[in-house]
Formats: C-alpha cells, sequence, structure tokens
C-alpha cells in the first residue's frame, strides 16, 4: 500500500474545517469593532451572543425552556469534563462510566482520582438493570457514586444511540440513588437519520444532570469552545471556580467566531454538507463490512457519529489484528482502553469513517478482513 489509511483517530475530515464561510467569520470578526473586546479576557460565563444563540437552538432543539443561567461556555468538552470532575468528586470517589467508554473521557476521570466502575451496554446502550445491581451492591457498602458518565448519542466508541426507554430508567434510577448524570452529547449534530430520543436533562427535567456539548466535531477542534447545560446552580459553581474566575470566560476569539458563523446560517449549512458526507462514508464501510468480514465478526451499525465497533470471535485478539494491519498500512483502535478493565476490550476495535476517503475505507476494510481471517 503506497499510504497509510487512518481508520483510528476520531478527528473531523479535513477538508471541512477552513472553508470559506469559515474564513469570512474569522475576517468579519477581526475587523469589527469587537476585535479587541475578543482578544481580552472574557466574561466569566461565557460569549454572552454565544449563550444567546445557544441557548435558543437548545431549546428549540430539544424542547426545553433554558435560559442563560443555564449555560456556560467551556473550552471545549474536554474542559468541561475535567472542571466537572474537579468540583463534584474527589480522590477515592466512585464514578460511573459505560463498559465501554471514551478512552480519553476514562483519562480524564482517572487524573481526578476517582473508582471507576463499569456497567455494560447492548444495543440499547447501558443496562439499567446491570446499573441498579450496581447501584444496590455500592449502597451495601456505604459508598455513594457521586456521577455517571454517559455518551448517549453515537456513542464513542460504539456509535450506539441510547433508547428513550433506557435513558427514562436510568433517569429514575439516578433520581432514587440522588446520582448525577453527566450527558456528553457531543455527537447530537451528526445525526444522520430518525430523530434522536430526548436528552436525559429533558428527561430529568434538568435535575441532576449536566449535558455538555461541543463544536469540535462539526465546525473545528481547533477552537476550543464547547458548553454545558446544567441548572443556575451548577452553572454558578462553575462560573465561580477558581480557574474560571482567574482566566476569564472560555476563548473569547474563538467563541465570537462561532457566533459570527452561525448567526449567518453557516453552521446548519456546513452541518447539512458534513452529515451527507459522513453518512456517505459509513455507508461505505458498513458495505465494505459485509462484503469482506467473515461470518464470526460482528459491529454496530451507528445511525450518526463518527464509529463502528467491531467484535471479533474469540481466538481473534485486537491488539494482534491492530499489529498486523499496521503492518500492511491501515490503523485501527484496538478495544483494550475503551474499557475500565482492559482485558474486557480484547476482541473489539473501533473503526473511524469520518477521516477517511471513499476508496480508502474500503480498501482498509479489505486488508482488515484478510487480517482477520489469515
Amino acid at each position: 500500500m503506497a499510504h497509510s489509511i487512518s481508520l483510528r483517530l476520531g478527528h473531523p475530515d479535513p477538508t471541512t474545517l477552513n472553508t470559506l464561510p469559515f474564513q469570512q467569520a474569522v475576517q468579519r470578526v477581526m475587523t469589527s469593532s469587537q476585535a479587541a473586546n475578543a482578544l481580552a479576557y472574557g466574561n466569566e460565563q461565557g460569549n454572552i451572543a454565544l449563550m444567546d444563540y445557544l441557548v435558543k437552538r437548545i431549546n428549540q432543539e430539544q424542547h426545553l425552556n433554558l435560559s442563560a443561567e443555564n449555560l456556560m461556555i467551556t473550552a471545549g468538552s474536554t474542559n468541561a469534563l475535567d472542571m466537572i470532575a474537579r468540583l463534584y468528586t474527589q480522590a477515592g470517589d466512585a464514578v460511573i462510566v459505560e463498559a465501554p467508554s471514551y478512552v480519553d473521557s476514562l483519562h480524564v476521570l482517572r487524573d481526578h482520582g476517582v473508582k471507576l466502575y463499569a456497567v455494560p451496554m447492548d444495543d440499547e446502550g447501558m443496562l439499567p438493570d446491570e446499573l441498579e445491581a450496581l447501584l444496590k451492591d455500592l449502597a451495601s457498602k456505604q459508598i455513594k457514586p457521586r456521577l455517571l458518565y454517559t455518551i448517549p448519542n453515537f456513542h464513542n466508541p460504539t456509535g450506539i444511540t441510547a433508547s428513550e426507554a433506557r435513558r427514562t430508567a436510568i433517569v429514575k434510577l439516578a433520581r432514587q440513588y440522588d446520582l448525577m448524570i453527566v450527558e456528553d452529547d457531543v455527537y447530537r449534530d451528526l445525526a444522520f437519520e430518525a430523530n434522536i430520543p430526548p436528552s436525559y436533562f429533558a428527561l430529568a427535567g434538568g435535575e441532576n444532570v449536566i449535558q455538555i456539548g461541543s463544536v469540535s466535531k462539526t465546525i473545528a477542534p481547533g477552537l476550543r469552545v464547547g458548553w454545558i447545560v446544567a441548572c443556575a446552580e451548577i452553572v454558578q459553581r462553575c462560573v465561580d471556580c477558581g480557574t474560571t474566575q482567574m482566566g476569564g470566560g472560555a476563548s473569547p476569539l474563538s467563541a465570537q467566531i462561532v457566533v459570527e458563523f452561525c448567526r449567518q446560517g453557516d453552521w446548519d449549512t456546513h452541518l447539512e454538507h458534513i452529515r451527507n458526507l459522513y453518512q456517505t462514508r459509513r455507508d461505505t464501510m458498513l458495505a465494505a463490512l459485509d462484503l469482506y468480514m467473515p461470518p464470526d465478526v460482528t459491529w454496530t451499525q451507528p445511525a450518526g457519529g463518527f464509529f463502528v465497533w467491531l467484535t471479533l470471535p474469540e481466538n481473534k485478539y485486537a491488539a494482534v489484528v491492530k499489529r498486523q494491519a499496521s503492518e500492511r498500512g491501515v490503523l485501527v483502535a484496538s478495544g483494550e482502553g475503551f474499557f475500565v478493565n482492559p482485558a474486557d476490550g480484547q476482541h473489539h476495535l473501533r473503526l473511524t469513517y469520518s477521516f477517511a476517503s471513499l476508496d480508502d475505507i474500503e480498501t482498509a476494510v479489505r486488508v482488515l478482513a484478510e487480517v482477520v481471517s489469515a
């Protein structure tokens, strides 16, 4: 193979980033009377114009009744999760995550010294019975979990979207056990088909849920612009924390660029383009998997996002397949890092379709199938 093909990184296609409308938005910001303000320390809660835009958009999309006090701009979703963990956990606290979950979210949570407990998933999301059994077991040991971290839509790494029934059951359990839900919803805008179920935030009436959003997958990750949606008390605690007070509002210049891009309608046009792009790539990957993979390999059928989750037969190990595929120029992510217990991922691979061309996707899947079949 003349070049390597990456199905490994969950990154947006580079050709979707520096578009002409985006360049024009940057130019308008930098030549406007607001340029100096955008380059200064910002309002601690975030760019007011962007907050107003997001509140209106989220209210419309999720059928909510948010006001400005329910939203805070963050320096991407990573900053949001790190801040939540810092403010709402202490070293040694229990935090519940999905099995599997996003490898870098597990990394962020571990950085705060928490003890992670994993709940398995199926094709409808986290299993409520397993969650309830874990909560009962922890309660019997006088352990009170502080957070439940979940990626409900087009999950990383599996691509699964949690069903409304699952979300409702999990909200009920969270209320029963006074458990805060952290809803990482950065893939919401990348839906290819069907309606997304109501958010945890909506189902809980905004009670004890923090929702995280971001433009990293849909405009540009280098902007480092995200947000949290929560009750006013939680938002105010985040605004009042030391890092926010010391540094001011998150990414003032980037936030001003985002709001300029959005107010012109460019984000919606851009979203339509990238949804079509990524849907075509997903379809190409699923068709190639159907064509080339042996019958004892299974995979998820994502309705949006970036990822397909591959399950290998028991006699095939992800680390070996990853190494052998790499030797043939195909890069994939093996499943171990996505689990609290790495051994649980030894027969899984995450495949990303967002980054590679259609021809490269088909070639990569064919090579991967040959490696698995060998």
